[in-house]
């Protein structure tokens, strides 16, 4: 252990787990049915694994449905809805069941990308480098906590954006910080909030693992990743320059009062340096499986993650008592124990699988289609207005990637003369990255409230409403640019 650190905290803990012994156990293996008929689907179109799977699926939402909130509830519903809706109209039960597959693979992934968070939980390096994030000096801190958020972010999700408010809320309990004058504490504890959930949220700009990027992937068919990931990775670090710029302001009428300089552990540069390593090894990983075999972007991604959790977790025990196989075992413990708590989640990305699929279908496209073109909307309000209805929605609780999902895949069905596929992709993650640090409804802001005891509306909309508007209004200014010299 690294001098000065004290034993690591949790990733998170287990949400508390409601109901009866029977309820829990079987909600796991429920899910764990759901798990292996999205990886079988992958490599057999048999009905039947389909079958198998979604009345998992059901059953699971089923006995979860006491963790749903409003978030959950709302687009569990409009899936009871349209699917009443499409046995009533007599929709060709091949859309019901290319629905049922996209529902079960979303719903997949959710618990797949578990098995990273479990990984990180034994893992020093995690530890290390949240201390070395946390442990700069102000001047260094918002681009530490920044990049922190998104390399945790992308390795292990709300885990990671737990970690990391952990910390920096304990950092706020040392001595030395509680010398400092009360509003320089509520000014700390801001500042490094805003710059973690900033971090984080930007993963929805270009992230391979995100959430933002494989439903854009699976509601807009043949659009390719390359096409649109790269621009969001380069505008990434156009809106840690504005971050950096906004947190300079807020901080500046403190420089001159000689604050003590916090200083990280020794060499807990070695963990986030480690952190780095994982996120290009696994991109390196699911890029190569998807161009030497014939696995789309998110079958190598689903089949990639928790073989690599596993070599991560075996790499973590190495130095404990049992080996490898100590770590193996945590980790699979840690994956199996939360398998009957992922109701709220789930029941959001599945929503968002079969929604698209099914809508699509109810929707008179063509109708629709002449509709628009009356309007005499160009590419560009078109772009904008997606961009605007996904941020939106989301401040009346719809999570966006139900909103993604339909107007994805809406949008591309119509086929609007200058509106290309990536110009859809590029509206709906400017929209979808400008609002999850901004509406008290979403996960993101719940977690952070829960941890750093300010409320949602004051996370989301006072301390960071500003950054969040300025994002949506840089990245509008830039889509329309490329929309009109047709770069897209």
């Amino acid at each position: 252990m690294l001098t000065g650190e004290s034993p690591p905290p949790p990733i998170s803990s287990v949400d508390a787990e409601e109901g009866p012994v029977w309820a829990i156990t079987l909600r796991r293996w429920l899910m764990t049915v759901i798990i292996l008929s999205a990886l079988a689907s992958v490599f057999s179109d048999a009905r039947v694994i389909t079958a198998c799977g979604a009345a998992a699926m059901a059953t699971y939402l089923w006995l979860a449905r006491k963790q749903f909130g409003f978030g959950t509830w709302v687009p569990v519903s409009m899936v009871i809805a349209g699917l009443a809706a499409a046995l009533w109209q007599g929709v060709a039960p091949e859309v019901l069941w290319l629905g049922a597959e996209r529902m079960l693979f979303l719903g997949a992934l959710v618990a797949m990308l578990g098995t990273l968070r479990s990984a990180a939980a034994i893992a020093p390096e995690v530890h290390r480098a949240g201390l070395y994030i946390t442990g700069q000096p102000a001047s260094r801190r918002y681009l530490a906590m920044t990049f922190g958020g998104h390399l945790f972010g992308i390795l292990i999700n709300f885990g990671g954006l737990a970690l990391l408010l952990d910390l920096a809320k304990r950092s706020m309990s040392t001595p030395a910080a509680a010398e400092l004058p009360a509003e320089v504490q509520e000014v700390r504890l801001r500042r490094m909030t805003v710059a973690v959930i900033r971090g984080f949220s930007m993963i929805s700009l270009w992230s391979p693992f995100g959430f933002a990027t494989n439903a854009i992937l699976i509601s807009v068919p043949g659009l390719s990743y390359m096409s649109f990931g790269p621009i969001g990775f380069a505008m990434s670090f156009v809106f840690v320059a504005i971050g950096l710029f906004l947190d300079y302001l807020d901080g500046r009428r403190f420089r001159r009062l000689g604050l003590p300089r916090p200083k990280p552990p020794l060499r807990s540069w070695t963990g986030a340096a480690a952190l780095v390593g994982h996120v290009i090894a696994l991109g390196l990983a699911v890029f190569a499986v998807h161009e030497v075999t014939p696995l789309s972007f998110q079958e190598g991604l689903i089949c990639v993650v928790p073989c690599y959790a596993l070599l991560w977790a075996a790499a973590a025990g190495r130095a404990a008592p049992g080996g490898p196989l100590s770590g193996v075992a945590s980790a699979a413990g840690a994956t199996w124990q939360r398998l009957s708590v992922l109701g709220p989640e789930v029941g959001v990305f599945a929503s968002a699988g079969f929604l698209p699929v099914v809508l699509l279908a109810l929707i008179p496209v063509d109708q629709l289609q002449g509709t628009v073109s009356g309007w005499a909307f160009g590419p560009v309000p078109l772009a904008l207005g997606i961009s605007a209805l996904i941020a939106a929605s989301a401040m009346i609780g719809i999570n966006p990637i139900v909103m993604a999902s339909v107007l994805g895949a809406t949008a591309a069905q119509l086929a609007v003369p200058g509106l290309s596929d990536t110009a859809i992709a590029l509206a709906i993650t400017g929209g979808w990255t400008a609002v999850i640090g901004f509406s008290p409804f979403i996960t993101t802001l719940g977690i952070s409230s829960a941890i750093v005891k300010r409320s949602t509306v004051t996370i989301g909309i006072k301390w960071n409403g500003v950054f969040c508007l300025t994002l949506l209004a840089v990245w509008s200014l830039m889509l329309a640019g490329l929309i009109t010299f047709g770069v897209i």
